[in-house]
C-alpha cells in the first residue's frame, strides 16, 4: 500500500452569510467539485464530495497533485475564499468509494491540517507527518497567499489564463490586448514568482512521492526475503 493525499476544504466565513445566500454559495461549491472530479479523475484516488453543509473531502493518488487541485478550486470557486487542510499517509477504504465511509492517518492529518488552517488564518496547511517538509511546504503556501490576497480580478483570470495557455502573446490574443499588457500586468502583481513558487512546490511533492515509493517497494521486497 503507497500513501494517498487526502484533501479536507472549507468556505471561509460561510457561517456568517445569510441562510439563502450559503444555499447559493453551497449549490455553486457542487457544481465546481462536479466539474473538478471530472476534469481530473486521472489523478483522483476517491472523487471529491461535500461532506457536510460547506466542508469537502477528496483523495488523490499523488502529492505531487495537490497545488494543480487546489489550483483549480481556487478558479472554479472564484471570489469564495475556500481553506484547504491536506493529509498523507495510508488509508483504509474498508470496501467503500466515499471518504466518509473511509478511514486512517491520511484523513485524520488533513482534518488536524483543516483545524491548524482554521485557527492560524491559512489557506493551506499541511500535515504529513514529516515536521520539515510540512514546514517548508507551509512557509512557501504562506508567502503565495500573502502575494494573492492583493491581486485584483483581472491579476487572477491573466494569472489563470497564463499558466493554461503558456505565453504571454496567447493570453494577450484571447484579451484583445497587446503581450506587453499581459507582461507589465502579471509582473506588476508578482505572478510570475508565485508560479515559480507554484513550481518549487510540485517538484517538492514529486520527489517526496518518489522517496515514499522507494520506500515502499523496500518493504515489499522485505517482506518476501
Amino acid at each position: 500500500m503507497h500513501p494517498l493525499t487526502v484533501i479536507n476544504g472549507d468556505i471561509k466565513a460561510s457561517r456568517k452569510m445569510r441562510r439563502m445566500e450559503r444555499y447559493e454559495w453551497q449549490l455553486f461549491l457542487k457544481s465546481s467539485i462536479v466539474q473538478l472530479n471530472e476534469q481530473y479523475s486521472d489523478e483522483i484516488d476517491v472523487p471529491f464530495m461535500i461532506t457536510k453543509g460547506d466542508e469537502f473531502q477528496g483523495v488523490l493518488k499523488h502529492l505531487a497533485d495537490v497545488n494543480k487541485i487546489i489550483c483549480k478550486f481556487e478558479q472554479l470557486t472564484y471570489p469564495l475564499q475556500v481553506r484547504f487542510g491536506v493529509g498523507y499517509g495510508n488509508i483504509q477504504k474498508m470496501g467503500s468509494q466515499i471518504t466518509i465511509e473511509m478511514d486512517g492517518p491520511a484523513f485524520h492529518r488533513a482534518s488536524k491540517a483543516l483545524n491548524i488552517a482554521k485557527q492560524k488564518k491559512r489557506v493551506v496547511w499541511f500535515n504529513t507527518a514529516a515536521q520539515e517538509f510540512d514546514l517548508t511546504v507551509n512557509t512557501i503556501y504562506l508567502l503565495i497567499f500573502a502575494i494573492k490576497k492583493k491581486w485584483s480580478k483581472r491579476s487572477f483570470n491573466r494569472y489563470w489564463k497564463y499558466k493554461e495557455f503558456g505565453t504571454y502573446e496567447r493570453v494577450a490574443q484571447a484579451e484583445g490586448v497587446t503581450p506587453q499588457a499581459v507582461w507589465d500586468s502579471l509582473r506588476n502583481a508578482h505572478a510570475t514568482e508565485v508560479i515559480e513558487a507554484e513550481q518549487m512546490l510540485e517538484r517538492i511533492f514529486r520527489k517526496r512521492d518518489q522517496d515514499m515509493q522507494l520506500v515502499t517497494n523496500v518493504d515489499k521486497f522485505d517482506s518476501l526475503v
